[in-house]
């Protein structure tokens, strides 16, 4: 995932959390990548060093937030997102990473279509709670970040989620151990 910086994340809370239907993901607000995903060895060692060079040979992203919209699943199984740009260089760096990893994970979901970068405001809503989220979010959330590193989330079974390591995009460097308890590195 791509990690937003803190006041960005605030703002986001503070616009749209007092909304019916909004949440928070555990591991904050954030652009997924590539998951989630299960190894499929134990030994990770060369899917770390794959995901590095990958990131290595990507630049920083200028990331900025636009309109919201919805992935429509059923009726009542809707979520609404905040869509982002540039989706040309975050689709590529999500068929890369995709492309490297093939052999080294199974993906816990298969989705049809196009890669859509987003930042989830909400899920498995009913139409009714998909509308008002949609309304509050009718004005765009004027932002831009960089986004100079990419972050390897792990969740085990009944446990949260939590920080593994960090990838710089754009320098050779091996990936950084991140800890839980400080909230970053």
């Amino acid at each position: 995932m791509l990690p937003l910086p803190r006041a960005l994340q605030v703002r986001i809370e503070d616009r749209y959390l007092p909304s019916v239907g909004a949440t928070r993901p555990s591991m904050g607000y954030h652009i997924s990548i590539v998951g989630p995903f299960f190894w499929r060895d134990q030994d990770t060692d060369a899917a770390l060093e794959t995901i590095a060079r990958v990131c290595a040979a990507t630049k920083p992203l200028r990331i900025s937030l636009h309109h919201a919209d919805v992935f429509r699943n059923a009726p009542d199984d809707n979520g609404v997102f905040i869509a982002v740009r540039p989706v040309w260089a975050l689709r590529r760096l999500h068929r890369r990473l995709r492309r490297a990893l093939r052999q080294e994970i199974a993906l816990q979901h298969q989705y049809g279509g196009l890669f859509r970068p987003h930042i989830t405001l909400g899920l498995n809503l009913p139409a009714p709670s998909r509308d008002t989220l949609l309304r509050s979010a009718r004005k765009p959330l004027d932002s831009r970040f960089e986004a100079a590193e990419l972050w390897l989330m792990e969740q085990r079974p009944q446990d949260p989620w939590r920080p593994l390591f960090s990838f710089a995009l754009g320098r050779d460097e091996p990936p950084h151990p991140l800890h839980e308890e400080t909230g970053g590195g």
